[in-house]
């Protein structure tokens, strides 16, 4: 990269066009001339190059693989389009798995995200916009402790490389700080990522201009007021005009890469990709009373048949058409659960015959229903009727997706939807107890755990074996089919630190790896644990640091299903992390198993170093669009998004502010 010759450009250019730079539309364009000053910002929306599958739907098959084949046909149709960025990938963690905009992330584990970001860079540096860095949703209350901010939520970004085409800011608030007005943010993340790839803002996220232009940020639909405004500083010195270059530089940085990308060999890399068809992959077999493989008998579907055709009966006609395998298909759910009519059918006619129940949708969703049926299914990559019907009669074709979060019977359950988690004040506080780690560690009794998914093999583990060098863990064990037809398991090892020298290190996901086995067949597995991966953060130090000590490595096909146990010491720099032993734990730690996720008002004053906010602030930037416009972007987005994404796009319609409406 030249960076010479951008900033000799940059000192040429006339002050205006350097803030039109900073900040305006949602595309960078490719470069098709050699000259700088060809480069062309337009107003469309950041595009997605191909119709790509759900975040959350290869997050469902855990497999790097899946993944990069998807990556290399998005690059190639970018490749093709001449566009700088492919689409926006995810890269934080789920926290809530029952809202719709969980489908734009892979998990809620962050080992999970960042082996499957791994595999989707198709080339270094190309195609994609890593984004929403810190987790899910605007959450204005968000509050994060430095542990489990570098730990968790950082981590996916520290573990995928330096990748990114570009870093898109979380658009919530951290510590009542917005994420893109975050000098802290800032200084953590371009640390993490390439010195020319962009860093841009949620899109109508307009910081101050002295922290824009501090961080380098390229404002993603910047109002005409908001550059008159920044002309206005410049001229009486509010702002330094050297900060603005600064700004534009990574900006040019990219554009200039995409030109010499597509000017180069590496086409080639792309040539024959295709969309890997992940359906199968992608649908977890929740339940499964036994009624499946469902052979010789032919399922009878209710749903919409405006989306899956004429094959399919109204939910109304449940109880007069019911067969001998019963399936319902649920594709939109009301505020968070099941629609009354949909209830109501599915309690009549498992009284009489066997019910299935699909969930077509984007996210989780409260299920009271589920010890009256027989068959449960989650498909986040929407199936066709043929393709269903193979996967519930045909033994030889189970599904073979896992669930890569946590199902809890609740919404509430989650921290970020429950005020209890802040026994003063309105927010809510996110520790290194995310997901089944909350879950598996305290008193919570879940629907479906993280990494659970059924198919229609048998198996047993057996034969564990570990042995340690260095910082190192590998273990081996045995897994055979002893079922009846053919299937995929997901091995996952977790990992503990007894004795209590760090919280936070509890049954841990480590390492997995998906294993396909014949009836009758065994295989020796191995997977590879690095206890540097779980280095703790230790904040007196401003560092991370590998702990040794005596682990336990536990093995099994969920965070729940765990068949072998195993003890191993490991060498490592540190046996307990100054600051980070019992001594400094919050009481909900010394709880243990069974006892209470509930942090007291001063703990989370000492954990955040900052006062208690005891009264919410009130952000009106924040409020919902008003009625009328969501109806009209509705009615417009309906007609051009497809049905598996319309529900996430329905959602961000109706949760954007009004000042991050696209016009």
């Amino acid at each position: 990269m030249d960076i010479e010759r951008i900033r000799g450009f940059i000192m040429m250019t006339k002050t205006a066009d350097k803030v039109a730079l900073a900040g305006g539309g949602l595309v960078l364009q490719s470069v098709d001339r050699p000259k700088l000053g060809a480069v062309e910002l337009g107003d469309a929306v950041l595009p997605h190059a191909v119709a790509e599958p759900l975040q959350l739907a290869l997050g469902c098959t855990f497999s790097p693989e899946l993944c990069a084949e998807a990556a290399k046909a998005i690059a190639a149709s970018a490749y093709d389009s001449g566009l700088a960025f492919a689409g926006a990938v995810g890269c934080g963690i789920i926290r809530d798995p029952m809202s719709p905009s969980a489908a734009e992330l892979f998990s809620e584990d962050p080992i999970v995200v960042a082996e499957l970001l791994k595999g989707y860079t198709p080339v270094d540096g190309f195609g994609f916009v890593f984004t929403d860095c810190l987790g899910q949703e605007r959450f204005v209350n968000r509050t994060v402790d430095s542990r489990a901010l570098r730990e968790l939520y950082l981590y996916p970004l520290i573990r995928s490389g330096m990748s990114a085409a570009a870093l898109r800011l979380d658009g919530g608030y951290l510590n009542g700080e917005r994420v893109c007005d975050s000098r802290e943010v800032y200084r953590l993340l371009v640390d993490r990522i390439p010195p020319d790839a962009m860093v841009m803002t949620q899109y109508g996220d307009v910081p101050s201009a002295e922290n824009m232009f501090g961080n380098g940020l390229y404002i993603l639909g910047a109002p005409q007021s908001f550059k008159r405004d920044v002309l206005r500083d410049i001229a009486w010195g509010a702002v330094n005009e050297s900060d603005v270059d600064g700004a534009i530089e990574r900006t040019l940085a990219v554009a200039v890469k995409t030109h010499n990308l597509y000017g180069g060999a590496e086409r080639i890399d792309f040539d024959g990709a295709e969309m890997p068809d992940i359906t199968r992959d992608a649908t977890v077999l929740l339940k499964n009373d036994g009624l499946l493989p469902a052979i010789g008998k032919r399922p009878t579907f209710f749903g919409d048949p405006a989306r899956f055709g004429g094959a399919v009966y109204r939910f109304k006609d449940a109880v007069n058409a019911c067969g001998s395998l019963n399936v319902f298909l649920v594709t939109d759910y009301e505020n968070g659960g099941l629609s009354d009519e949909l209830r109501s059918a599915v309690i009549n006619v498992s009284t009489v015959a066997p019910v299935a129940v699909v969930f077509c949708g984007c996210c989780a969703v409260q299920f009271d229903l589920a010890d009256r049926v027989n068959v449960v299914l989650f498909c986040p990559q929407s199936p066709r009727i043929s393709e269903l019907t193979a996967m519930l009669t045909d033994g030889e074709y189970s599904p073979r997706g896992h669930l890569p979060f946590t199902w809890s019977k609740s919404r509430a359950d989650y921290p970020c939807n429950n005020k209890k988690f802040a026994p003063r004040g309105d927010f809510r506080y996110e520790s290194m107890y995310n997901g089944y780690m909350l879950f598996n560690n305290f008193a919570y009794d879940v629907l479906y755990p993280f990494g659970h998914g059924l198919d229609y093999a048998r198996y047993e583990l057996s034969k564990l074996k570990l042995c340690s060098s260095g910082s190192k863990i590998t273990v081996e064990f045995v897994i055979k089919n002893e079922g009846a037809y053919g299937g995929t398991a997901l091995c996952q090892a977790y990992i503990s630190l007894p004795g209590a020298p760090v919280y936070g290190i509890s049954k841990r996901l480590a390492a997995f790896k998906r294993v396909a086995l014949d009836p009758t067949e065994n295989d020796k597995v191995t997977l590879e644990i690095d206890i540097d991966d779980f280095a703790v953060y230790n904040e007196e130090y401003d560092s991370f640091t590998a702990v040794g000590g005596k682990y336990v490595v536990d093995i099994g096909l969920s965070s729940v299903d765990l068949r072998l146990h195993g003890e191993i010491k490991v060498a490592a720099a540190s046996r307990v992390a100054a600051g980070l032993n019992e001594k400094a734990a919050p009481s909900y730690f010394k709880a243990g198993k069974g006892g209470k996720f509930e942090p007291t008002a001063p703990e989370i004053e000492r954990l955040l170093k900052v006062p208690f906010i005891k009264k919410a602030e009130i952000y009106p930037e924040l409020s919902p669009p008003p009625a009328a416009t969501v109806k009209k972007a509705l009615k417009r987005a309906d007609k051009w998004t497809g049905a598996n994404v319309r529900q996430v796009v329905r959602y961000r319609i109706c949760t954007t502010p009004v000042r991050n409406q696209p016009k």
